[in-house]
């Protein structure tokens, strides 16, 4: 009976502990954009960083540390965050526009207005307009 008790316990405790795990993740995620908006950019990625570590599937994480990277120019590392989060969700628009963005800025032009096309069709209004301007 106690080795039972002791079970449940070791399972209650490590359930806990990825709740625990998850929250950090937001917390540290919500550093991230805190640093993101004053334009802390080192800051920012090392915030989502820290998300990531915490969880890998923080898809939301992953394009935030790409915007942050974007806006470095730092376009073929922020290329691969936005191939992460569609990764894992194939539905985030905002990933293909920033992932189009990025492959257009460095020569990818074709690939770059195909992943703007997938946005756009995504209703992702932004697409739109960086189609007009890069894909004609």
């Amino acid at each position: 009976m106690l080795k039972k008790g002791l079970t449940i316990i070791c399972l209650l405790i490590l359930g806990l502990g990825s709740v625990f795990a998850q929250k950090s993740s937001y917390a540290w995620y919500f550093e991230g954009n805190k640093q993101l908006f004053k334009k802390n950019y080192d800051a920012a990625i090392k915030a989502y960083n820290q998300a990531i570590k915490l969880d890998e599937n923080a898809d939301y994480a992953w394009f935030n540390r790409g915007n942050a990277k974007f806006e470095q120019k730092l376009y073929k590392e922020a290329r691969l965050d936005y191939n992460k989060t569609i990764q894992l969700n194939n539905e985030y628009a905002e990933a293909y526009h920033g992932r189009g963005m990025c492959k257009i800025f460095i020569g990818d032009k074709d690939g770059g207005c195909k992943d703007l096309k997938t946005a756009k069709k995504m209703e992702f209004k932004p697409s739109r307009e960086a189609m007009n301007q890069h894909c004609q």
